[in-house]
């Protein structure tokens, strides 16, 4: 009996030990150090027995590597974790990493099936904020396919199930998914509900990243308006916080339409100079963008 009630008092450092490099991983992840977290995931893999524990960490690695667009054996493991149904959590996090692995490969149908696979683990672990995260993903994906109709079901679906959110999360949810279903309803021609929404999303979220994306779809609608003053000062600032390259690059591409239609060529011609160093290979964009508006054929989410 002694020998027993000391077994367990040996292993509870060794399960906190375990779950102290999980978290550390996790924090390097959302520093962005996520070969940080691969090496702190390996620590933890190679001292943890238990099943379930083994398991949950084979899944936060696997969302590392993804990120860092690599493969492994713990990528390859995830649908093996979708299929045992051990626990509805990780059934979601292995499918809403599937997700995104497949959506940064472009694979949009493979990307959407797994989406919903999570959408229906978090319904099973009665978990809202899983359920936003899913449904505002979901809709993301559809605009990327150009499925605009379904991506406005996804988001208002977020946000009718929003006031029963976590209060941290509410705000991240309302923010979200306002300004995603303001960008659909602009590409549903419905361009001053759209622009009336992403204006009321900017109460929700502040970080520059979700401001450079608002400013953006501000300046697309109100081009669409052919409000270029207030275009032209949208565009500005979305470029003015902008850290992402396709925030910089729609926006030198919106700015150069509002200089062409103001009758600012040279200016034109300076923003679709910074568009075109994106894309070397196309030595005529410049030319083919005096000559032709793309906006119908555009999608600023890719």
């Amino acid at each position: 009996m002694t020998g027993r009630r000391a077994g367990k008092k040996m292993l509870s450092p060794m399960v906190d030990r375990i779950e102290e490099l999980r978290q550390a991983g996790l924090a390097a992840v959302r520093d962005n150090r996520l070969e940080d977290a691969v090496a702190l995931y390996d620590q933890a893999l190679s001292i943890v027995s238990e099943d379930e524990a083994r398991e949950l960490i084979t899944i936060n690695k696997a969302d590392a590597l993804i990120a860092l667009e690599r493969t492994g054996p713990e990528v390859l493991e995830l649908p093996r974790v979708i299929m045992r149904r051990r626990n509805p959590r990780h059934v979601w996090l292995a499918a809403y990493a599937l997700q995104n692995k497949h959506k940064i490969e472009n694979d949009l149908k493979r990307a959407l099936f797994y989406g919903e696979l999570a959408l229906r683990a978090a319904d099973e672990a009665d978990d809202l904020g899983l359920r936003h995260a899913v449904l505002i993903d979901l809709g993301n994906v559809c605009v990327l396919d150009s499925q605009i109709e379904k991506a406005i079901g996804f988001y208002q679906a977020a946000l009718d199930s929003a006031a029963a959110a976590d209060a941290w999360m509410l705000d991240l949810v309302r923010g979200y998914a306002t300004e995603s279903l303001g960008y659909c309803y602009m590409l549903e021609g419905r361009t001053d509900d759209g622009l009336r929404l992403v204006h009321e999303s900017l109460k929700f979220v502040s970080n520059t990243i979700f401001q450079a994306e608002a400013y953006i779809d501000l300046c697309y609608g109100y081009l669409d308006k052919e409000d270029l003053e207030r275009a032209r000062f949208y565009g500005e600032a979305g470029l003015e916080v902008a850290q992402e390259d396709r925030h910089i690059r729609n926006g030198h591409y919106l700015l150069g339409e509002v200089a062409y239609k103001s009758g600012d060529t040279d200016l034109a011609s300076s923003h679709f100079d910074q568009l075109a160093k994106f894309y070397p290979e196309f030595r005529n964009l410049k030319s083919l963008l005096f000559a032709i508006d793309l906006r119908s054929m555009v999608n600023l989410k890719l």
